[in-house]
């Protein structure tokens, strides 16, 4: 997903929900994927108070972590309000199951959900969705870098190239597009590599 496309989906999401006259006071946006889409849909929609919720679920690309877990809290009374819980995608469901869960306990007077795109194999669909998609991995803008940084390192596995003295960048490169349906250059591919060395020389 690039930029544009991004905000073509977050447009659509604004126009379901302003059409269906939900007119929320507070959005909460699910951290770290959540964000962006929340701070544009306080654009879209005319809300001032943009809050975070840092719930945990996806830890390395493309791997559960397991059972969705609130990490950091909300500190702000809901009491009455309408709330708008805003997510980036909906891939299994937990984060916004555990969120809502949450958001409860704090009294608002309502709770509804947005989210740029819908995974079908979800057990949670939320009441503003920008598409709907069978199961992928989905790149987003915001989480390029991250996810390049944990998938390159699985394909050079896979075509049995040493990272620190054996990179194609080339076979790097088409097996990404063939793999992952993800075609970059190969001075982004460059940049990715260098990226993941800077990465790994800063842990212990």
């Amino acid at each position: 997903m690039d930029w544009n496309y991004f905000y073509r989906l977050a447009g659509q999401v604004a126009k379901k929900i302003n059409s269906s006259g939900y007119k929320p006071d507070i959005i909460v946006g699910l951290a770290r994927g959540g964000w962006v889409l929340a701070r544009v849909l306080c654009d879209f929609v005319g809300v001032k108070d943009l809050f975070s919720l840092k719930v945990e679920h996806w830890g390395v690309t493309a791997t559960p972590d397991g059972t969705a877990k609130l990490k950091h809290p909300l500190n702000v009374d809901l009491t009455g309000k309408k709330v708008l819980v805003v997510d980036d995608i909906s891939d299994t469901g937990e984060s916004l199951r555990v969120s809502i869960e949450y958001l409860k306990s704090l009294n608002p007077s309502e709770i509804r959900t947005a989210t740029l795109q819908h995974l079908t194999c979800s057990k949670f669909k939320a009441d503003y969705v920008g598409e709907e998609l069978p199961w992928r991995w989905v790149i987003f803008p915001w989480n390029f870098t991250e996810d390049m940084c944990t998938i390159v390192p699985k394909v050079c596995k896979r075509l049995e190239l040493d990272l620190k003295t054996d990179v194609d960048v080339t076979q790097i490169k088409n097996e990404l597009k063939q793999s992952y349906a993800v075609d970059l250059t190969e001075e982004t591919v460059k940049e990715i590599l260098e990226e993941i060395k800077r990465r790994n020389s800063n842990v212990p």
